[in-house]
């Protein structure tokens, strides 16, 4: 193997140089063919591996856009093993694009754009692939007469079949190429659709792969002006074969450059994103509406936890104001939940100077709110009569629908703190919390709080044990690969 990082850091052009040797119709395949080969990131045995180290499917998703925005079909040097593998050397020699920043902000920087870059691919595919029929098919909001577009047959309209079909496409799609070397033809599923609501033949599933998975080069260079950040700073951004996996210009079929892409489509964070565009806000006020009470569902898996939904009372100026969203009771505890159906956005991604400031837009209300409902709880205020307290001890948690990586150690410091521990969690962490089953779920969080370097509750659950998340179960049972299969999680 050449030693070809010995000259650290390597700039962006050395590495776009590289890969526009080879032509796309060489390189890309390649890559796909090699991407099926890895297991899921999600593996621990993987995580340990050396070859997580170089082949991981961030690097190889770049290796991709580059090469689909910058290869050309002349390149006549057919692309092998070792060519892909000088590239991803290249790759993780790049040179650090805010070098000049002084250290602490560049440390800061550094986190965030590795966080963003690296973690999210890291979510378990079962809660991944089970979550979207969980929240939008078996939730109901707590009003279901406020919503505007998530209403019966939302699926069908915005997606174009059922949402537990939409899943059941990235499902297969993921699956089938990671067994054909990153292609699937839809042709070879015919009389195998049987377990699908209503894509049951290769028109019908290849007309919801077109309308939302797929793409081809020349589309997505026309679209990387508006949507890919410059140089360095590409490889920290939204890659757009995570948006649109598929590509159609590679022969018969699709082809997959990286197939774990096609799980982020379908995921709640891919599902905002869709039914965004289509309908702004009133999607994602749905939206929350819906992840809160989803929240709630968890939340009542607790053993032994009493658990009581927000209300409405009156504030010292006489205001009428809302309650935080969930009140936990447990023997040793009160746990107060607030929900916030909040996403790092791409700037926070990117780790710029405004990161703090970043958070605070997202997060910091919820401390206050959290705060707020602790003060009248513990003056007894009439309206909170229902809400024992006692000696119990007063914790916060904020629940997010995706995770802000090191929000509780790292970047806990720019959002303000309360008179009792608050923890900050992505849905995630709480759904796999909730079945804890070698401690209680309260000692789980009292020991977890007593943390001197912050509290985080997939800290605390290393290493811990876990039964099966019936909700998960239910909503994974009903995916379509999974109704003649036994999952397998």
């Amino acid at each position: 193997m050449p030693a070809i990082t010995e000259h650290y850091p390597v700039p962006d052009r050395t590495y776009v140089k590289r890969i526009r040797r080879h032509a796309p119709s060489s390189l890309i395949p390649l890559i796909a063919a090699t991407a099926a080969t890895l297991p899921p990131m999600s593996d621990p045995e993987y995580r340990r591996s050396l070859k997580a180290h170089l082949y991981n499917p961030w690097a190889l998703l770049d290796v991709a856009w580059v090469s689909l925005l910058r290869g050309a079909e002349n390149r006549s040097r057919p692309a092998r093993r070792g060519d892909l593998e000088e590239m991803l050397q290249l790759y993780f020699a790049l040179d650090e694009p805010m070098r000049e920043k002084p250290v602490g902000e560049r440390l800061e920087g550094f986190l965030l754009r590795l966080a963003g870059q690296q973690f999210v691919w890291q979510e378990p595919e079962f809660n991944e692939l089970a979550r979207p029929v969980a929240l939008f098919r078996h939730t109901t909001a707590a009003d279901p007469g406020k919503a505007k577009v998530i209403t019966p047959g939302w699926d069908e309209r915005l997606l174009g079949c059922s949402i537990s079909d939409y899943v059941g496409v990235a499902q297969m799609l993921w699956g089938a190429a990671k067994a054909q070397g990153g292609r699937f033809d839809p042709r070879q599923m015919a009389g195998d659709l049987g377990s699908f609501d209503g894509l049951t033949t290769p028109e019908a599933l290849t007309r919801v792969i077109d309308l939302h998975f797929a793409t081809n080069t020349g589309t997505l260079r026309d679209d990387a002006e508006a949507s890919v950040p410059k140089g360095a700073l590409r490889r920290f951004g939204f890659n757009p074969l995570r948006g649109r996996p598929a590509l159609t210009d590679f022969g018969s079929g699709y082809l997959l450059p990286v197939p774990e892409a096609a799980l982020a489509k379908v995921s709640p964070f891919g599902l905002y994103y869709t039914g965004w565009e289509a309908h702004q806000k009133a999607f994602a006020d749905d939206l929350g509406d819906l992840f809160q009470e989803y929240v709630g569902n968890q939340l009542r898996l607790i053993k032994g936890a009493k658990v009581h939904p927000e209300f409405k009372y009156k504030d010292d100026d006489r205001e009428i104001v809302d309650s935080i969203d969930w009140f936990v009771v447990l023997d040793e505890l009160v746990l107060l939940v607030e929900v916030k159906s909040v996403r790092p956005t791409a700037s926070l991604r990117l780790g710029p100077d405004i990161w703090a400031e970043e958070i605070k837009k997202k997060l910091a209300k919820a401390v206050g709110q959290l705060e707020k409902s602790a003060d009248y709880l513990t003056r007894r205020a009439p309206e909170f009569a229902h809400i024992p307290l006692g000696n119990r001890r007063l914790l916060g948690m904020t629940v997010t629908m995706e995770p802000y990586h090191l929000i509780n150690s790292e970047f806990r410091s720019a959002l303000p703190t309360a008179d009792f521990p608050v923890t900050f969690t992505a849905v995630s962490e709480l759904e796999d919390a909730v079945t804890i089953t070698d401690t209680s779920f309260a000692e789980l969080l009292l020991t977890g709080s007593a943390s001197p370097t912050g509290w985080s509750l997939r800290t605390s659950l290393d290493g811990r044990a876990n039964g099966e998340n019936p909700i998960l179960v239910r909503a994974w049972e009903e995916l379509p690969l999974s109704k003649t299969t036994t999952a397998s999680h």
